[in-house]
């Protein structure tokens, strides 16, 4: 998803970091992908076996979980380009399957975690302002935006393989910046329902509440700190790419590669993988129920009990 500049990098002669730089680089991303798929696993192990986490508001979680989990093959293509493109470790051949692959791996899973992101947005502004309705929904309707999710992301990962090095540079540059606006777009979902979503609380609601709505209300809060953190690491990198690609698309290009060195870029890059292994961290300090499964499945008999001026139980 990351590496947007493909063609300019194959007509460098020499790499642009150094066999340490590289291995640094590398060693990183692995560190990366080794906390993404583990941490992403036991979260989906948790959900899988603690049956009262296994409720319909959170089969969309779930789902990110596991797109966040898959989020660690991306980073594995995303080494696996790197070490071509910016280290000359080993060759690439653009036109083969496993490039294809490679690069529709790159793109697909953070996309589906992106759009993943807006739909709990939505379906918490659901929750939140028709909570008697939303108690009604049917599984299958989770089904079926799981199931748009994942055909949107692949759809647009299709369109990055197939279409985009059929295009001259500005031509790509211009479906880069379509498909971060889209990206904008999910953004502003996100932001656009929790902020309703927390006037909702703050100022409309009574003081007295059922037990459903005040725990549906905790689930909430606990989802956009996770939603707010999320856009916190990802933010940055959507901007630079369509500054970046302003840049190719107004033959600017020369101008702001010499301003911005290429280790920013991937400094962002690794900072966006980052928001992939931060959720199941935060699930534990913040849902009760997590956490108690989480200590079953690791077999920790003795629950450490939580300090007094940090209380868990409180989302």
């Amino acid at each position: 998803m990351a590496n947007h500049s493909q063609q300019q990098n194959i007509t460098s002669s020499f790499p642009f970091f150094s066999s340490s730089e590289c291995i640094a680089w590398l060693t990183v991303f692995g560190i990366e992908t080794a906390a993404i798929v583990a941490l992403n696993v036991l979260t989906i192990i948790v959900y899988l076996k603690e049956r009262r986490l296994r409720k319909r508001s959170m089969y969309l979680v779930i789902n990110q979980a596991v797109a966040d989990m898959f989020v660690g093959a991306s980073v594995i293509s995303q080494s696996w380009l790197f070490g071509s493109e910016q280290c000359d470790f080993w060759t690439i051949h653009y036109s083969s399957i496993l490039y294809s692959s490679v690069v529709f791996a790159l793109w697909v899973f953070p996309t589906a975690s992106l759009i993943n992101l807006a739909a709990i947005s939505l379906e918490r502004t659901h929750a939140t302002f028709r909570p008697f309705k939303h108690r009604l929904v049917k599984k299958k309707i989770f089904g079926a935006v799981i199931a748009v999710v994942w055909i949107t992301a692949g759809l647009l990962a299709s369109t990055r393989v197939l279409y985009v090095p059929t295009l001259t540079s500005e031509g790509s540059a211009n479906f880069f910046i379509s498909y971060y606006s889209f990206c904008l777009f999910c953004l502003l979902v996100i932001v656009v329902s929790y902020s309703s979503i927390a006037i909702k609380i703050v100022f409309l609601t009574q003081s007295h509440h059922h037990g459903a709505t005040s725990r549906e209300r905790k689930l909430t809060k606990t989802l956009l700190l996770v939603t707010v953190v999320s856009l916190l690491l990802t933010l940055p990198f959507i901007i630079f790419v369509i500054r970046s690609n302003v840049a190719i698309s107004f033959r600017l290009s020369k101008m702001i590669s010499l301003r911005t060195p290429v280790w920013l870029r991937y400094s962002l890059i690794s900072l966006f993988y980052t928001s992939s292994l931060v959720n199941p961290i935060l699930y534990a300090f913040r849902i009760p129920e997590f956490r108690r499964a989480l200590f079953s499945v690791l077999d920790c008999r003795s629950q450490p009990q939580p300090a007094q001026g940090f209380p868990l139980n409180q989302i």
